[in-house]
């Protein structure tokens, strides 16, 4: 009888685990991501646990005096609602969703600071921030902003562990090793969108326009033997997860940039992004070289303007 009982109770505890499985996704019960709630548009969608690997979703942090805050790296502490990088789904956040999940009012924004998207804060100088009035415009603004600083702390992250190949000619031979995981080009850097390598990342989807020479020299600093004064307009991210996110992280801050289209003027839009120097999804002016000319030969030879965009 004993037996008997102990392996009714053992049945049993198997039935309500499988039951349990079957109530939980499976992205909670094998650990490698978790399932959340857009608070503007109401989609649920599975987030990455790890850090460096991307997400199509935004971290917000609510604060208990009715405040919120940018976590656009996903690890910070404090009670979270996540949100897509779309500008309807942050304007009904801003409106309703955020109090809805705060149950409570959330009127005010932590805004770190005013620096634009590409640029880096001035040397030796710390974050500055300050709370501002919670709407749709201020919303999208502070997320820019943070998915951009997102941007930098992964550059540097893959310069500091040397999985970044800096200058044309390096870019050239990761890309011809197939080690070329995300490729950056400075948004003015004209030679550097004209380079085979860059052209052939940009068919692929592996190409982002982003910050200026100027920043990218500053940011890759840790990983060259010295920083570059005249700048630096391309580089190569050979790390598969710093690229995921990296691109991830450029694609939504494009989004939220970008104005609304519609009509024709989206079709071209769209059209557009596919072209050699787009970055796959819809681009702006501070995403894409304003000059593509230059580069390549005809016969192929590195021309001038190519040799130089390893500055």
């Amino acid at each position: 009888m004993g037996e008997r009982a102990a392996t009714r109770e053992a049945d049993g505890m198997m039935e309500a685990r499988t039951d349990e499985q079957r109530a939980t996704p499976q992205a909670d019960r094998d650990g490698s991501s978790r399932v959340r709630t857009c608070v503007g548009c109401g989609e649920r969608v599975e987030v990455p646990r790890s850090g460096a690997a991307p997400s199509v979703l935004v971290r917000l942090v609510l604060g208990p005096s009715g405040e919120v805050a940018v976590d656009a790296a996903g690890g910070g502490f404090g009670r979270g609602a996540h949100v897509h990088p779309r500008p309807s789904c942050v304007e009904k956040a801003a409106q309703k969703g955020l109090s809805r999940a705060a149950k409570g009012k959330v009127s005010l924004l932590w805004d770190e600071g005013p620096e634009e998207a590409g640029e880096e804060a001035p040397s030796g100088t710390a974050a500055s921030g300050k709370l501002v009035p919670l709407d749709a415009g201020s919303l999208s603004r502070v997320i820019v902003r943070a998915l951009d600083r997102r941007v930098q702390g992964l550059i540097v992250a893959a310069a500091r562990s040397r999985k970044i190949a800096v200058g044309a000619d390096a870019v050239t031979g990761a890309d011809v090793r197939g080690e070329a995981e995300m490729i950056v080009v400075a948004t003015d850097a004209a030679a550097g969108s004209e380079l085979s390598a860059v052209r052939r990342a940009v068919s692929d989807g592996r190409a982002v326009a982003w910050g200026t020479k100027k920043v990218l020299a500053t940011l890759c600093s840790a990983a060259a033997s010295s920083k570059r004064a005249e700048g630096l307009a391309v580089v190569a991210i050979k790390d598969d997860r710093i690229a995921a996110a990296l691109r991830e992280a450029v694609q939504a801050a494009s989004a939220l940039a970008a104005p609304p289209l519609s009509g024709a003027a989206a079709g071209r839009k769209r059209h557009d992004a596919r072209r050699p120097g787009g970055t796959g999804q819809e681009s702006t002016s501070r995403s894409k070289p304003e000059d593509a000319g230059g580069g390549i030969d005809d016969d192929g030879a590195r021309s001038d303007r190519d040799r130089r965009a390893d500055g």
